[in-house]
This record gives structure tokens, sequence and C-alpha cells, in this order.
């Protein structure tokens, strides 16, 4: 240890005009982000080399990532024609942009349930995949050993066992039971960790905080998906230090299925460094789309699946989430852990409140990280003498993830609000064109406000020049958060 620091000592400088090198010259960071690196090399060196290492450099990473970006990209589609409906008039360019950006169609066919509690969401996921007769596909950020761990791990070896195809991602840095996916291995599940420590048995080792696949995904028969906030572990049901865990979920039944089963794929990819041969391995089954006619109408439930990665050409779930608000004519309703827009949204938010825009924001009153506390009432602080209304929930933590708009459109998934989830990490929302669905967000919000306390605009001016200054510090690091 002593050698590495007198290394440290003698040569950090030099270590850190490298570093300088490959921010300018092969990263090709955005601007703000190489600003911000140069600054913190330069003036803080030894902060700067060791946050470096853990939130910069990506040069393996982004190559194995690169190759199936583009394969994924590159696969061709049949362009839906979108514009024979009449409610989506208005979300077309949205609409092409996503399905030109991120390769993910329209689909129509479709039924959604929403749900809003960890013990209901899972108690239906645990539902269907018991039923699950063909492969069972979940990929999630953490996979925790515990109760509820266990308890879904059992059913995946049980089908398994069954002889369903089942397939399980976990990402390298997010949290999971070693022993337990061993045991999943030895009885026929396939699975795949994302980006793993070359450490194991030290996560500290894994020195990459970005590029995390931060995805939470459950498809089952190619028939039903689960898209959400939760993870799988006990304190989603409340059962951790946080206390009650408020977190929204998705069921979708339906075409949508494909895309986010396509979306999957792409994911396994990158993990086992195969190309799958899409066509032959998500066929669709004929009877879910008669049910979907025979029980629901021929055109209804639009959903399109938006998904973005540190690697994609364009930041689509960060750009969706700008479409949404440029376009927005009544209101806009934000639910999110950490609110850290970046300038342009931030901008965005701003002309929107101040053409007259009825603007809600919710984050959480007890923070489950020190510095996005404060960098959340920073950045709200910014708005409140605009007329934009925020909320912190009190009731418990907050982990929701959703955008609504004007009753017509809604936004839901893994992705929060923030720079990590807008440029740095793997992520997956589905966009709902559908009136009555949006409307149920909005009452949801609604909902969660009689559990919250509105921070007013003479209650953030009172805090003390010590609060400000945190806000402060906590905004220069808003990029790697």
């Amino acid at each position: 240890m002593e050698i590495f620091i007198t290394f440290l000592k003698d040569y950090i400088i030099f270590i850190n005009i490298l570093f300088l090198i490959v921010i300018v010259l092969l990263e090709r960071k955005n601007s703000f982000f190489t600003l911000f690196w140069i600054i913190l090399l330069v003036l803080a060196p030894y902060f700067g080399f060791i946050a470096y290492l853990f939130f910069g450099l990506s040069f393996r990473k982004k190559r194995v990532v690169n190759e199936y970006y583009k394969w994924k990209f590159l696969y061709s589609k049949e362009v839906m024609g979108f514009s024979q409906y009449k409610e989506l008039v208005k979300w077309e360019q949205l609409i092409s942009y996503v399905e030109i950006s991120s390769k993910n169609r329209l689909t129509s066919l479709n039924t959604s349930k929403i749900f809003v509690d960890g013990k209901d969401f899972f108690s239906s996921v645990l539902e269907d995949l018991k039923n699950a007769k063909i492969s069972i596909s979940m990929e999630y950020y953490i996979f925790r050993e515990d109760e509820l761990g266990k308890k879904i791990a059992k059913v995946l070896e049980e089908k398994a066992k069954e002889g369903v195809k089942v397939r399980l991602i976990v990402d390298g840095a997010g949290g999971y039971g070693r022993k337990m996916l061993k045991d999943l291995k030895n009885v026929g599940v396939e699975v795949g960790v994302f980006f793993p420590s070359h450490f194991p048995f030290f996560k500290i080792a894994n020195l990459r905080a970005n590029y995390r696949d931060h995805r939470k995904l459950c498809i089952i028969d190619s028939k039903f998906g689960y898209i959400s906030g939760f993870n799988i572990g006990d304190e989603y049901l409340g059962k951790g230090k946080l206390g009650y865990w408020r977190d929204t979920g998705l069921r979708i039944f339906g075409e949508a299925c494909l895309e986010l089963e396509r979306e999957f794929f792409f994911s396994w990819s990158i993990v086992k460094k195969e190309k799958l041969s899409l066509k032959k391995e998500y066929a669709y089954n004929g009877e879910v789309l008669k049910e979907l006619i025979e029980t629901k109408g021929r055109h209804s439930g639009h959903i399109q699946v938006v998904s973005s990665g540190p690697n994609y050409q364009f930041r689509t779930i960060r750009d969706n989430a700008l479409k949404m608000i440029i376009k927005a004519k009544k209101y806009i309703y934000i639910q999110t852990p950490y609110f850290v827009p970046d300038d342009t949204i931030l901008d965005a938010l701003k002309i929107a409140a101040l053409s007259g825009v009825e603007i809600k924001i919710m984050i959480p009153d007890k923070p489950d990280h020190f510095f996005i506390y404060w960098v959340n009432q920073y950045f709200c602080g910014e708005l409140l003498d605009l007329g934009v209304e925020v909320y912190r929930y009190s009731r418990g933590f907050l982990h929701s993830k959703f955008i609504v708009v004007d009753d017509e459109v809604v936004t839901v998934g893994t992705a929060n609000f923030d720079y990590r989830s807008f440029y740095q990490n793997f992520e997956i929302n589905v966009n709902i064109y559908e009136k009555d669905i949006a409307k149920s967000f909005r009452n949801i919000f609604k909902d969660d406000m009689k559990f919250s306390h509105k921070l007013l605009r003479s209650e953030y001016s009172k805090r003390s020049y010590y609060i400000k200054f945190k806000e402060s510090i906590c905004r220069l690091l808003a990029p790697i958060m």
C-alpha cells in the first residue's frame, strides 16, 4: 500500500495528463463532461484521479457495446403507419424519433396494468412465472439473495427443471447472490453478469460506476412483460432501512412484449458476446393477438418501448423526455427519486412554466444518497420562482419514475430524471399513448401528493448559508451522479 501511495504522489500529475489526452482525443464526451473532468483533474488531482477511475474511463466496455449497438441499429424493421390513428397526430414526431433512434416500433395490441406497491407487483410476477410454459427472460440491476430473491430463484429453478427456457441477466455492480446464481446455473438456468468485476470477491474493485445495466425486465412466454423501478430485494417490499417503498411497475400483455424481449436479447448479446437470431428467438404467439382482438379491439393500447444506453448514437430516453416537455400544452407531472436535469431540459422546463404549462415535480423527502438530496433541492429551487410546484414524498422512500403529459402520454420504466440515466446507464422505458392510462398516472401522482410536503418558496429562501454551500458543491458533481 505504501508503495502505491508513493507511486501516486510521484506520478499523479503525469497520469492525469494522460487522462486529459484520453478525454479530449479519444473519449469524445459531451463538451460539458469534458470541461468538468479537465477542471477536476487539474484542480483536485488526487480526488480527480480516483473519481476518473470510477466514473470516467470506458475503453473495453465502449468497444464491446459499440459492436452490438451497431448490429442492433442496422437491424431493419417495417415502419408502422401510425398516422392512421387520429389520437396520435400530436405525438407522431416523438413516435418517429423513438423508432428511428432506438429501433422500437409503435405497437397497438396491448393491455396494461399499473402497480404502485411492491407486494402487489411481485405477487403478480410470481404468479405469471409459475404459469410460464415456454420461456422466461429476466434482466435486473439488483437481484438480492434475501427472502424475495430466494422465492423468485426457487420458481426459476422449478421452471428450468420443467424444460422452460430461463435466462437471467444481473448487473456486475448492482448486487446479487453468487451462491444463488451458481445454484441456478446448476439446474439449467442460463445466467449472464453484465460487465462483472475482475475481482469477484471485492465489489469495490469493480471500478466502473458507468456503463451499468440499470434495466428491470421480466418477459414470460413472449406474452407478458413487466417493466418497473422495482429491483428484486426485500427493501422493495418496504422491509429495508428506508421503510415503505413507493415505486411504479407495469404489467403488459401483448405485442409490446416482443419489443421488450428484443431489448433483452440486445443485453444478452453483450453479456454472452453472441448475436442471436431475433426472428428465431422471438417468433410471436398468434393466440395472443387473437385474444387481444377478441377482448379489447383491433387497435388499442398504443405502447412504444424507449431504450437508451451510453453508446447509442442518440440519447433516446433523455430526448424522449425533452420532446414531451416541449409538446406539453396543459401540464407536466414528473415523479423521480433523482431530479438532476441537464441544462437543455432545465431550460425546457423553465420555458414551459413561463408559457403557462402547469408543472409538478415530486421527489423523496427521505434520500437514499446524501449528495442526491442536495442536488435535488438545488435544481428544484431554480424552478420555484417560475411557479413550478415541488413536492417531497414523506410516507417512505419515493423510487417511482414517470412523466405524464396532458392526459395523453406517459413514459414509465427504469430511467431516473438525471445524468446517469440520460447519459451513462443502459435504461428502458415505455411510452403509453392512451388517455385512460395517462389519466391513471395523473391520479396516482395526485394520490401521492396526500403523503407529500409542498416545498414553498418562502421556506426554501430561509435555508442557511451552510445548506446553500452544500447544494452548490453537490451541483458541481451532478454530471457523475
